[in-house]
C-alpha cells in the first residue's frame, strides 16, 4: 500500500504541469453558461450542456438536464443497478449563503426526491422547497482495493434546491423529504454587517484515517466562543484517492458531521486531480459555484461585512496573472462595499511554512500592499498536515491542514529559512481545526485538537 504522506506534484504555484489548460477553461465555461442560463430559465441550459447552480424556489418544477454526450457513452455507463430504496448516494450539504438564501445539494443514482423541508432553528412552521435535478454521466471510477466502497461510473442526478426568502443572521434546519432514514442538515444565512459569528477553517480531510470525525466532534459543537460555526472554509485536499483505502463513497459518510453542520466553502487542492475526470465529475460538479459570482475556481462571498476570498493554488497567482489581477481588483471592490469590516484570504498550498514544502516569499511581498490597503490581516492555508502560525509585516498566516491526513514534520526547514523561523509564533503536529470568532473589531482564534486541547489562542485586529 502506498504511503499516506504525499509530496507536492509541482514545485510552485503554476498549473501547466498539473491541469490541462484547454480542458478546465472549457469545463468552467460550461458551468458559467449554465449558471447564467439557470437564472434566466430554471429548466436548465438550452443546449443540453451541464449547467451550474440553478435557481429554485417553493414552486419550481423538477427538471432533468442531460449532458451533451454520445448515446454510446450513456449506454456504457448506465444508472447504478443497486441504487437503494432512497437513491441518494451523497449528501446533503449546503453552499453559497447570502442574507436571504442558501443552496442545498445532494447527489443521487436515480431520479430521487427533489423536495426539501426547511424550519427555523429553534422552531417554527416548516416550508417545503422543490429543487431541480441535473443529469450527468460520471466517468471517474475507483474500484481497486478490496473492502473499500467503490466509486462507479454511471448516470447521476445532482439535485439543487435554492432556499430563498430567508431572514438574515438566522440559522435553519433542513430535511430531504424521503421515505426512509432522515437526511437532515443545518445552515445559517449570511450575517448582517457588524454582527458577530463563528466560522471553522480546516483542510486535508483524509477522512478514511478515522481522524477527521474526531476533529469535527470538537470544533462543530459548542466552541470556546459559545456558538456553533456558521460555515466551514475548506482549505483544499478534500479527498484522497492516493491513500488507496479512500473513495468518495467512503469520504462522504466520514465527512457527514461537517457537511451537515453548515455551509462549506472549499478551496481547490492538488488532491482534487488524482484520477482521470475526478475534478470535473466530483469537485466541480458537486462543489462548484460556491461563490457569489464567476469565476468558479476562485471566488468570493461575504457574511457580516467580512469578505472571504478562496484562491486556487493549482493556477498561477503570480503578479499580473489572471487570478492575481482578479484578487487585487476584487479586494478593492469589497473594501468599497457598505459595511465592509475586513477580508480573509484562504487557499491550499502555503505561502509560508517550515515544513518540507516550498514557500512563496515573492507572493507575500507582492500582495502585502493590497492586503494592507484593503483590510486583509488573516490568511488561511492548508497542504501541510499540522498547525502553524506566522506573523509577518502585520499579516497573520495560519496553516491549518490538520483535518485528518497523516501528520507532517513541521521543523524540516527551520535551519534553512531563518526569516520564516523568526516569524513563526506557534506550531503543533496535531490533527485539529481552527475556529474563528468574528468580534466587533477583530478575529478571535482558537486552534483546537481532536482531543479538545487548545493548541493556540490569539486575536487579529481588522486594521
Amino acid at each position: 500500500m502506498r504511503g499516506m504522506i504525499h509530496e507536492p506534484r509541482t514545485s510552485g504555484y503554476l498549473s501547466g504541469v498539473r491541469r490541462s489548460r484547454l480542458l478546465v477553461p472549457a469545463v468552467t465555461a460550461l458551468v458559467l453558461v449554465g449558471l447564467a442560463a439557470a437564472r434566466r430559465a430554471p429548466t436548465g441550459s438550452s443546449d443540453g450542456s451541464r449547467p451550474g447552480a440553478s435557481s429554485a424556489g417553493p414552486t419550481m418544477a423538477v427538471t432533468s438536464t442531460p449532458m451533451a454526450v454520445p448515446s454510446s457513452a450513456v449506454s456504457a455507463t448506465p444508472e447504478v443497478a443497486s441504487c437503494g430504496a432512497v437513491g441518494i448516494v451523497h449528501g446533503p450539504w449546503s453552499l453559497r449563503p447570502t442574507e436571504s438564501s442558501v443552496l442545498v445539494r445532494w447527489d443521487a443514482c436515480r431520479e430521487a426526491s427533489a423536495d426539501l423541508k426547511v424550519t427555523r432553528e429553534g422552531g417554527g412552521a416548516p416550508r417545503t422547497y422543490t429543487g431541480t435535478r441535473r443529469r450527468s454521466v460520471v466517468r471517474a471510477s475507483y474500484d481497486t482495493e478490496p473492502g473499500v466502497a467503490p466509486d462507479k461510473a454511471g448516470v447521476r442526478y445532482l439535485t439543487e434546491v435554492m432556499v430563498d426568502g430567508l431572514a438574515p443572521s438566522t440559522c435553519y434546519e433542513y430535511e430531504v423529504v424521503v421515505a426512509g432514514p432522515a437526511l437532515r442538515g443545518r445552515f445559517c444565512t449570511a450575517r448582517r454587517p457588524g454582527d458577530s459569528f463563528v466560522f471553522l477553517a480546516t483542510g486535508d480531510t483524509n477522512a478514511s484515517t478515522g481522524k477527521s470525525d474526531g476533529v469535527f466532534a470538537k470544533v462543530l459543537g459548542r466552541t470556546p466562543f459559545g456558538a456553533r460555526p456558521d460555515l466551514t472554509l475548506h482549505l483544499g485536499d478534500m479527498q484522497y484517492y492516493d491513500q488507496v483505502v479512500e473513495s468518495y463513497a467512503t469520504w462522504f459518510p466520514a465527512m457527514d458531521r461537517l457537511l451537515r453542520a453548515g455551509a462549506i466553502a472549499p478551496a481547490i487542492g492538488n488532491h482534487e486531480f488524482e484520477r482521470p475526470h475526478e475534478f470535473e465529475d466530483y469537485y466541480l460538479r458537486l462543489f462548484g459555484g460556491a461563490g457569489l459570482e464567476a469565476p468558479v475556481e476562485h471566488y468570493r462571498f461575504q457574511s457580516g461585512g467580512i469578505w472571504f476570498f478562496s484562491l486556487d493554488t493549482e493556477l498561477d497567482l503570480a503578479p499580473g496573472s489572471p487570478q492575481g489581477k482578479w484578487l487585487e481588483a476584487q479586494l478593492a471592490d469589497a473594501a468599497a462595499q457598505p459595511g465592509h469590516r475586513a477580508s480573509v484570504v484562504y487557499f491550499h498550498k502555503p505561502w509560508i511554512t517550515l515544513s518540507t514544502y516550498p514557500n512563496a516569499p515573492e507572493l507575500r511581498r507582492h500582495y502585502l500592499e493590497a492586503f494592507r490597503k484593503f483590510g486583509v490581516r488573516l490568511v488561511l492555508q492548508g497542504h501541510v498536515h499540522g498547525y502553524e502560525r506566522f506573523e509577518e509585516a502585520g499579516i497573520t498566516y495560519v496553516v491549518s491542514g490538520g483535518g485528518g491526513a497523516a501528520l507532517h514534520d513541521l521543523d524540516v526547514t527551520v535551519g534553512s529559512r531563518p526569516a520564516e523561523a523568526k516569524a513563526r509564533k506557534a506550531h503543533a503536529k496535531r490533527h485539529h481545526g481552527t475556529v474563528v470568532r468574528v468580534a466587533k473589531d477583530r478575529f478571535e482564534v482558537r486552534a483546537i485538537a481532536d482531543d479538545g486541547a487548545v493548541l493556540d489562542t490569539f486575536s487579529v485586529p481588522f486594521r
